[in-house]
């Protein structure tokens, strides 16, 4: 099997959104919507990986993982991952804190299941038309998967009061 994976805000990895102010887990319950919103997926190609909050302290400490995988074709997949991390005071009108990451990756793929797939022939046939046509195909989804993560970066941003930058495109 042939994998191709690009991370779609090259030369960055991730974006990165901090905050200190009221209420910053009131985000928690938007970014689901978010990420079937912009990516254009349903509910099934976005879920939790993880979820942890500590009632024990005060602030009280979270953590949360949403991946989505949005599929474009037989080959390419875009997974986009939100991490967000931080504390959130009992009274919601306190001060809390929280980092958000943002990662998104392109991976292709190319099986070779059977036979006629593993041949010399069908390798190279794979290798022009992944070199000549489907290169155009991925740097147009690259550019795609890095929109939509930048997107998804400033409707966090302004669900938590932070004013986004403007991003030309």
């Amino acid at each position: 099997m042939w994998v191709l994976e690009d991370d779609c805000l090259a030369p960055d990895r991730q974006l990165r959104i901090d905050f200190k102010g009221p209420n910053p887990f009131k985000v928690y319950g938007s970014v689901g919507t978010f990420l079937r919103n912009i990516f254009d997926v349903r509910g099934k190609d976005v879920w939790e990986r993880e979820f942890r909050w500590d009632i024990t302290s005060e602030p009280r400490e979270f953590f949360s993982r949403f991946i989505v995988k949005k599929s474009y074709d037989y080959w390419s997949v875009v997974y986009a991952e939100v991490i967000m991390q931080g504390k959130q005071p009992s009274d919601p009108n306190k001060d809390g804190e929280m980092t958000v990451l943002l990662r998104s990756i392109l991976r292709t793929e190319s099986p070779e299941n059977t036979i006629l797939e593993m041949s010399s022939i069908s390798k190279a046939m794979r290798w022009l038309y992944f070199r000549t046509l489907y290169n155009d195909v991925r740097r147009n989804l690259i550019e795609e998967c890095r929109i939509k993560t930048t997107d998804l970066a400033g409707a966090i941003q302004k669900t938590l009061g932070i004013a986004p930058e403007t991003v030309m495109r």
